[in-house]
């Protein structure tokens, strides 16, 4: 069961040269399970070897299609999604955050705007916020 707030992303995951069939990708709305912020969360146990809970990395990446290259921590992962790819412009760092079932995502103001506005599409505005400004 997918908690209030985790919007499931379709998309694919490929860490170093390994695809993870089973990893997990959900769009987390800030003021939903605990999320102090809107952020990416994608969930599968391979990442636990690469990044600790409370650990981080700050990289750069490109990201202005569904596919992305996002290195830390000595590792590369590749993830696809066609969802991402419409509501993700960034060129510059992302944050990178390891936690218990995997990794989070978290970006800057004009991306946050952006997540928040699809999560709004789809009826889960950030608490706080009913609605988003047009």
């Amino acid at each position: 069961m997918v908690a209030e707030g985790k919007i499931p992303i379709n998309g694919k995951i490929k860490l170093d040269d390994t695809p993870l069939p089973d990893a997990k990708i959900y769009l987390h709305i800030k003021g939903y399970a605990r999320a102090r912020v809107t952020h990416i969360d994608i969930e599968d146990p391979a990442f636990r070897k690469v990044i600790l809970p409370r650990h981080s990395d700050y990289p750069e990446v490109d990201w202005n299609k569904s596919k992305v290259i996002i290195p830390f921590k000595g590792h590369t992962m590749y993830l696809t999604s066609t969802t991402l790819g419409k509501i993700i412009k960034l060129k510059g760092n992302l944050y990178v955050g390891g936690k218990g079932k995997g990794i989070f995502l978290g970006f800057h103001k004009e991306q946050l705007i952006e997540l928040e506005k699809y999560g709004c599409k789809l009826g889960i505005c950030p608490k706080k916020l009913e609605k988003y400004p047009e």
